[in-house]
């Protein structure tokens, strides 16, 4: 019961349309019922009389949107109304005044609880006027119902108004000049007019959700292995604090690795707790070794059994990391472009998981040459749009892949990302954008090396820089530390022709490349 109580309470003194309209209601009703058994021939006079004030305040108060006026007029028309219709009906058994209440609930919310007293002793004594003119016979009773309904009149609106009051708490406002604070008026409870003492608090959830925001990127950072005879770059950049992208990376065996990425339908939080739901899935599914298509189904039966209104499009291969090949599946998501000679998408339907329970997804076979490049991508990259609403698109990003002098992971994310937001003219985000480039390496040392010179010095110094290492005429398989010594003997001669910045930037990317070549 105390909780039915306290529910009440909160809704009514959070909702004044409520409060009001249920009060109007009720108002009307007992106006009918005392002036059919008091007098039934002045019911109309009643009706007008009682009635036509409160409507209008209320009919004023929610045209207006919850504004000052409106709350005037809606209180003054309440008061009039109950005035002028109890006043003409305090004769009857029950006392009408202690209607007052009602109107007086609300505007007590912006006073101080000693002030909350002064209404109260004015609507009693107006009640014992009246009603001990109309009947002076029942004068005791009349005061022993006054003292009984003084104190109702009291308890209710302290009760209704508990917690509710917009005093301003200690510390947050300057006492006045005789010590005590100042009154604080009441305002509608609208997010763009929260008072200053939650400022505060939001302070607090941003810092949270920047904190989470750090997490979900680590996590996601961590994922990325150091494969062998492969270079892997990704990127997340959420549009909120939080994002819906995902990917992910797991060990299948030896030679094979899973990779996956996704797109959570929603943006911010739901769509920051529907990812982390989905990659826990798509972990404990994918380390069952079924295939993608057996791992898709899985995910997606389980993700509507435990988030049922989740809907995530998701693309999971298998890649064979000895000879390249890949084996994939595809949940909705954006197909894979393949950059070889050329730029070409790997065509693969499929629903988005979260739909069909029973769905039976599809696989397809590919294969990356050494020197190829796979690039995944999510909604925020072809989806992002310019000042006059124009989506990046697909060509755009076929084009600039096309045309890249490099093919090494790192480049092209940041030439993606780049060339993104100078398409949007810095605009915010309108949704998360997430990359994951896979490139294999070249087995040639030198071809290799070459492709790290050309992302650090442009096309002509990759090409003079595959000559210094070709005119030293050092084996493919000579020992790792006559590689090291021909490369730190390279960045010297680098200096001297590019400066010293550009000679480290190459050597460390040098050393890194023959330590993932194995």
């Amino acid at each position: 019961m105390a909780k039915l109580l306290e529910t009440a309470r909160n809704r009514f003194t959070q909702d004044p349309r409520l409060l009001h309209t249920t009060g109007t209601l009720l108002w009307g009703a007992l106006l009918v019922g005392t002036a059919w058994t008091d007098d039934p021939k002045r019911l109309p006079w009643v009706l007008l009389a009682g009635l036509l004030p409160v409507v209008t305040g209320l009919g004023v108060f929610l045209s207006l949107g919850e504004k000052a006026v409106g709350e005037t007029v809606l209180l003054w028309g309440e008061r009039v109304g109950i005035a002028l219709g109890a006043g003409s009906l305090s004769g009857a058994s029950p006392p009408l005044l202690l209607c007052a209440l009602w109107p007086e609930l609300w505007g007590t919310k912006r006073t101080r609880p000693a002030r909350r007293l002064v209404p109260v002793c004015a609507i009693l004594t107006l009640y014992l006027i009246v009603a001990i003119w109309r009947v002076p016979q029942r004068a005791l009773s009349l005061l022993l119902g006054a003292v009984l309904y003084g104190i109702v009149l009291v308890t209710v609106p302290l009760w209704l108004t508990r917690g509710t009051s917009t005093d301003a708490p200690a510390g947050n406002t300057a006492p006045s000049p005789d010590g005590e604070r100042p009154e604080c008026s009441w305002q509608p409870s609208r997010p763009e007019q929260a008072p200053s003492s939650t400022s505060t608090d939001q302070d607090s959830l941003l810092q949270d959700l920047r904190v989470a925001r750090d997490i979900q990127v680590s996590l996601l950072l961590a994922s990325s292995p150091r494969l062998p005879g492969w270079e892997i770059s990704t990127s997340f950049l959420p549009a909120r604090e939080l994002g819906g992208d995902l990917y992910d990376f797991v060990e299948l065996g030896p030679r094979h690795r899973g990779i996956m990425i996704g797109d959570v339908s929603g943006k911010g939080i739901p769509a920051a707790l529907h990812m982390a739901v989905a990659r826990t899935l798509f972990r404990v599914e994918a380390r069952q070794l079924g295939s993608p298509g057996e791992t898709l189904a899985r995910v997606n039966r389980a993700l509507i059994e435990q988030a049922p209104q989740s809907c995530v499009s998701l693309l999971y291969m298998q890649l064979d990391i000895a000879d390249g090949s890949l084996v994939l599946a595809n949940a909705g998501h954006h197909y894979p472009i393949l950059l070889d000679r050329e730029a070409r998408e790997i065509v693969l339907n499929g629903l988005p998981l979260g739909i069909d329970r029973d769905y039976v997804y599809e696989e397809t076979a590919s294969h990356l040459a050494p020197g190829d490049v796979l690039v995944l991508y999510t909604d925020g990259v072809i989806e992002a749009t310019n000042d006059r609403s124009e989506p990046f698109g697909f060509e755009r990003l076929r084009e600039l892949l096309v045309s890249s002098p490099v093919r090494r992971p790192r480049s092209l994310t940041r030439q993606i990302v780049r060339a993104v937001r100078a398409f949007s003219n810095n605009a915010p985000q309108s949704d998360d954008i997430t990359l994951l480039v896979l490139r294999r390496r070249y087995q040639d040392r030198v071809q290799e090396l070459r492709e790290v010179a050309a992302d650090v010095l442009g096309p002509d110094g990759g090409a003079a820089v595959e000559a210094m290492l070709r005119e030293q005429g050092l084996p493919p398989d000579a020992p790792m530390e006559a590689w090291q010594q021909l490369i730190v003997e390279v960045g010297k001669r680098v200096r001297d022709q590019w400066g010293q910045g550009p000679s480290r930037e190459l050597t460390q990317q040098m050393f890194l490349a023959l330590e993932g070549l194995g």
